[in-house]
Parts: structure tokens; sequence; C-alpha cells
């Protein structure tokens, strides 16, 4: 780190000139995306403060996703990166590639299920109809960055699970091999603490806030054709919503939607 030193007549509280310390790091090339920091034990000798004050400094700049935390291995800075536009029709795998980023996916589950009633109520079948359900661990370059539960009809897709998830595109298969074009999506978005499964899937610490998507995708026959749980990664998977003076770029109903597969 560049010239790590700590007044303690500053004014500025000093978690807060911490803070500074490691953004003129970055800044200055010292630091670079993907370097781990020290350990917080070697931070609070070399800058004469406590773990605690080291702590909150840090906490905090991984909220604002300047620095990512791995389970057990310490803080490291984060890359740069624009916000992930909501889009209802580019999919999580070509917007990953028209990003210049490698999209795969680790299939956690897959198979045939009976349909539950919430899930047949939402999808328009009868409960105990079979129904296609797959969670993948969706990563960008390699990094996870959300989990995708999707169920879908069998019926609309029969044998689709014969296909290798881990690079195959759901929504590309659906349209070039059951003829099933996707005509829009409904979202609705919310947040809440993680569960200690996804912390681990996700790479993220215990007791770690996720944005999750219920999504329900339709074709162009206006049937729904794929229910999905989406949880996300925040610092690693950052959405955005362009507005302009005449309202949001995208139409009110189509605002919160996003193609993942």
């Amino acid at each position: 780190m560049d010239n790590p030193k700590i007044s303690r007549n500053s004014p500025i509280p000093l978690y807060q000139q911490v803070k500074q310390l490691v953004l003129r790091s970055i800044e200055t090339g010292s630091l670079a995306p993907n370097n781990g920091l020290p350990s917080e034990r070697e931070l609070v000798e070399l800058l004469g403060v406590s773990r605690i004050t080291v702590r909150q400094a840090l906490t905090e700049l991984v909220q604002q996703g300047i620095l990512y935390t791995t389970p057990s291995k310490g803080f490291f800075v984060a890359e740069k990166q624009n916000p992930y536009e909501l889009n209802a029709l580019l999919s999580f795998s070509a917007m990953a590639v028209e990003r210049g980023q490698v999209p795969s996916s680790s299939v956690i589950e897959a198979g045939i299920i009976s349909a539950s009633a919430p899930i047949a109520r939402q999808l328009l079948i009868t409960p105990g109809s079979e129904v296609v359900s797959i969670l993948r661990l969706r990563l960008l370059d390699n990094i996870p960055v959300m989990l995708n539960q999707s169920w879908l009809p069998h019926n609309c897709c029969p044998d689709i699970l014969s296909n290798d998830f881990t690079t195959a595109s759901l929504y590309k298969i659906l349209k070039n091999d059951y003829q099933q074009r996707l005509a829009h999506a409904s979202s609705t978005i919310s947040a809440r603490l993680a569960s200690q499964q996804e912390c681990a899937w996700l790479g993220l610490e215990d007791l770690s806030v996720v944005l999750t998507m219920d999504q329900l995708t339709y074709s162009q026959d206006e049937r729904p054709i794929e229910l999905s749980l989406i949880i996300i990664n925040p610092l690693r998977y950052r959405l955005s919503l362009e507005h302009t003076d005449l309202g949001m770029t995208m139409e009110p109903d189509t605002a919160f939607r996003q193609q993942t597969a």
C-alpha cells in the first residue's frame, strides 16, 4: 500500500483514513484488480489502528463494490465493471459475450419433478404435472455471480435435460429445438439475507445480502414457459435501469424484466 500513514490528530475518522489509503493504492495501481490486500492483522500492525477500525473500512469498501471477499482467503480488489442493464430480450450468455466476458454454468441439480400447487398455478398447469427443474450456478470468467433455479412444463420441452447446461443457453435451446419463441417476462425484485449454502455457492460472507428476482417468462402465444428464481451477488453483478426525461427507456410494464438464460 502507498504511504500508509494514519493521523490521530485529523478530524477524519480513522476508518475513513484507512479507506482513503486503500482507494489511493487502487488508483495508483499499487493494488490491481483481483490483488489481495494484506490480512487484517497485518493492516492493524502496519497502520497502528484497531481490528474493528480496519474491518469497518474494508466492509464499507465491499458494500461499495470496490473490494470483494473470498471466505477464509481475505479481501481482494474488485474489477471495475459497468452495471448490467436490465434487458428483456438479451440473455445472460449473450450479455456476457457482448461485454467480452466468458459465461458458464455449473449445474447443481437437474431433473423431472411433480409440480407443486404454487408452481402449477404460475405455469398454468395441473398440480402433479411433470416439470423440468434446473438449478445452475452462473459464472462470468469463472467467477460465480448468481444462482438460477428454473422450472419449465416438461410437455413443452421433452428430453431437454439431454443438453449440457454447463455451456448451453436454455433460451437458445427452447427457441431452436422446441420452437418456443419467448415474447416477454415479468419480474419482481427484492433483497434478503442469503442462506449459508447460498453464501458458499456465491462466495459471500455469512449474513450477506443478495438480490432476488422472481420471474415468469412467456412464449409468443402468451403461455408461461419458464418460472425462475434468480439469486444475485450484488457486488459482482450490479443491475442498472436507465431513465430519460420522457420516463424509462423501456415501457413501464417491462421496466424490471431480465432474461438470464
